[in-house]
C-alpha cells in the first residue's frame, strides 16, 4: 500500500464575518479603520491537516507531519483515519492561528500568526518508519519546507510542491532549492506569477520545468500542463446560493490530486475528480466540516462529467 505523507501546517482558523464592503471603507478611510462583526469561529484548519482530513474521507491513512502547541486537539476521523504519530507537540506555544474575515461579496483579509508552527522542524521527516511513496510539501515553517524537501529527494519520494502562502517569505534561492528537481508543482493563478517573478522566469520557462504543473483559477477552471501540453479542467457549477464558504476547497483539491498520484493511468479522469472534492468543501462551513463517501464521489463523477470509476478498485484504471 503506498504510504502519503503530508508536510504542512496545523492550525485553529478564526472567522469573522463584515456585513458590508471593505472597499466601501477604504474610500473613506485607509488607515485606523475599524470593523465590526457580528459572528466569530474558531475551528480546525492548516493546509496541512485539511489536505490530510480529505485524504481520511477517501479513505486513506496519510502521516501528517506537523506541529501544533499544548491547545490543539484533533478528533473525529483525523484521530482515526491520519496516522499522527509524528506531530510535535510544543508544550509552551499555541497552535498556529489564522484570523479569516470576509465582507458582503466574500472578498476575505487573511492574517496568520505561527505560534508553534516556528517549530515544525522538530517533526522530522528521520522519524518516520513507513516507506513514503508519495509526498506533499504544503505551507509550513519556511526552513522546515526545505528540510522536509531536502530529506524527501533522499528517499526518492514523488513529491507534490505547493509552497502557497509562503511564496512571499522564500528567497530567491530558497524558492530555486524548494523547486529544483521536482517534477510535480501546484499553485493557484496568483501563486504561480509569483514564482515566475521571484524566479525570473517566462510563463514558459517555469512550466517546461515540470513533468506537470496544475494552476487553479478559483471556482472557474484548473489547467494541468502535462509536458507542457495544457489540460483544462472544468469545475463544477454550484449555485450561489449553496457556497457557504470557499476556505480549504484548496487544499481539498490537493488531496485529490495526491490520491490521484498512487495510480497515474488516465490523468484527464484524475483531473475531474480533484474538482468534484472541491465542490464538496465549499458547500459547507469552514475547512473540516463537510463529509462525502466514496459512493458520492462516484455518482458525481458520473452526474458532471459523464465518467464511469470505481473508486474501490482505482488501480484498473
Amino acid at each position: 500500500m503506498s504510504e502519503i505523507l503530508i508536510s504542512g501546517s496545523t492550525a485553529y482558523d478564526t472567522y469573522m464575518h463584515y456585513e458590508g464592503l471593505f472597499a466601501e471603507q477604504l474610500k473613506v478611510q485607509w488607515n485606523n479603520m475599524s470593523l465590526s462583526s457580528n459572528t466569530f469561529e474558531k475551528n480546525h484548519g492548516g493546509t496541512g491537516a485539511n489536505i490530510a482530513y480529505n485524504l481520511a474521507l477517501l479513505g486513506e491513512n496519510p502521516i501528517l507531519l506537523s506541529s501544533v502547541g499544548h491547545d490543539y486537539s484533533f478528533d473525529g476521523i483525523m484521530e482515526d483515519k491520519v496516522n499522527l504519530n509524528y506531530i510535535h507537540r510544543d508544550k509552551m506555544e499555541h497552535s498556529a492561528n489564522s484570523i479569516i474575515v470576509s465582507d458582503r461579496d466574500d472578498n476575505r483579509m487573511t492574517f496568520f500568526h505561527p505560534w508553534a508552527m516556528k517549530f515544525a522542524s522538530e517533526s522530522k521527516i528521520s522519524h518516520i518508519r513507513e516507506t513514503v511513496d508519495i509526498a506533499i510539501i504544503s505551507a509550513n515553517n519556511p526552513d522546515t519546507m526545505l528540510e522536509h524537501a531536502k530529506h524527501l529527494k533522499e528517499k526518492w519520494v514523488k513529491i507534490l510542491v505547493d509552497p502557497a502562502q509562503q511564496i512571499t517569505q522564500l528567497s530567491h534561492d530558497d524558492l530555486s532549492e524548494l523547486l529544483e528537481n521536482w517534477n510535480y508543482l501546484i499553485a493557484n493563478t496568483y501563486e504561480f506569477w509569483e514564482i515566475i517573478e521571484k524566479l525570473w522566469l517566462s510563463e514558459t520557462e517555469l512550466i517546461k520545468s515540470f513533468d506537470w504543473l496544475i494552476v487553479t483559477h478559483g471556482k472557474s477552471w484548473s489547467k494541468l500542463y502535462r509536458k507542457s501540453w495544457p489540460v483544462d479542467i472544468a469545475a463544477i457549477d454550484i449555485e450561489r446560493g449553496n457556497i457557504v464558504d470557499t476556505t480549504g476547497a484548496g487544499d481539498a483539491y490537493r488531496a485529490g490530486v495526491l490520491y490521484s498520484m498512487i495510480e497515474w493511468h488516465d490523468i484527464e479522469i484524475w483531473c475531474k475528480l480533484w474538482t468534484v472534492l472541491a465542490s464538496y468543501c465549499i458547500q459547507a462551513p469552514w475547512s473540516q466540516y463537510h463529509h462525502f463517501n466514496l459512493g458520492q464521489v462516484m455518482e458525481d463523477m458520473k452526474l458532471n462529467f459523464w465518467v464511469e470509476i470505481d473508486l474501490y478498485d482505482k488501480r484498473k484504471y
